[in-house]
């Protein structure tokens, strides 16, 4: 048997043995938690094992879930570079600088193509919130420059796979909520409305409840004219008390 050969054996051939092998990962123990007893998830880790022709156990062995997303670790990516025959020869990695200005430029030669591209990035534009960016900028820093080239340079390599760190640089979305103070209903333009909704009501052609809610959509009304709708009269005047 080849190297190819023993390398590509757990690679399926059919969709059918792709489910076959998905539902037997599933019920592996040494799975990753997020993996063990859902055969669909194992599946979608199966498929892209496939295209990128490596062994669906160990590609299972670096996923994630971030954000309810599938991820795939940084290191996979180079190593789907080189599986699939995106680049010629191996990456390169060149560091300098210190701390924040920590930079590693990315280098590698295209499939079918005779010179390297290149790109290039510093702790401080690529860092998230992960741990590892102080414990092991250069590896972060080699693992974000290698999808940044394959992302630039070899998109199909990637194409549907994110990896946790994009996740990491999304913000969340969050609603904003604006209290606003209703303004309330000006009383001389009550009283200039007053005597024609309350012909509405008595027509028959709106309630006390649509006048009520068609008002407040110019201003809150105060419980006294609420009332005033209700009981379809104008208050009492001084001079009538006396009476």
């Amino acid at each position: 048997m080849t190297t190819s050969a023993r390398m590509n054996a757990l690679v399926p051939t059919s969709m059918g043995e792709a489910m076959h092998l998905a539902e037997i990962m599933s019920q592996a123990n040494l799975l990753p938690d997020h993996l063990r007893g859902k055969p669909g998830d194992c599946l979608l880790v199966v498929m892209q094992a496939q295209r990128w022709g490596m062994d669906p156990v160990s590609v299972a062995q670096c996923t994630s879930v971030v954000r309810g997303k599938l991820c795939y670790e940084g290191k996979l990516v180079a190593a789907a570079l080189y599986a699939t025959g995106s680049v010629e020869g191996r990456i390169k990695y060149a560091y300098s600088g210190t701390g924040r200005a920590r930079k590693v430029v990315v280098s590698a030669v295209p499939r079918g193509e005779d010179d390297a591209v290149s790109v290039e990035g510093t702790v401080e534009q690529w860092a998230t919130d992960n741990k590892n960016w102080t414990a092991n900028p250069d590896d972060m820093l080699a693992y974000r420059g290698a999808r940044q080239w394959a992302r630039r340079h070899a998109p199909e390599a990637l194409l549907g796979v994110y990896t946790p760190d994009e996740l990491d640089e999304i913000e969340p979305t969050r609603a904003t909520v604006v209290s606003v103070t209703p303004v309330e209903y000006g009383a001389e333009d009550f009283e200039r409305n007053l005597s024609a909704w309350l012909k509405a009501i008595e027509a028959g052609r709106r309630s006390v409840e649509d006048i009520i809610a068609m008002a407040e959509t110019k201003g809150r009304l105060s419980d006294e004219q609420k009332k005033r709708i209700r009981d379809g009269h104008k208050p009492v005047t001084a001079e009538e008390t006396e009476q």
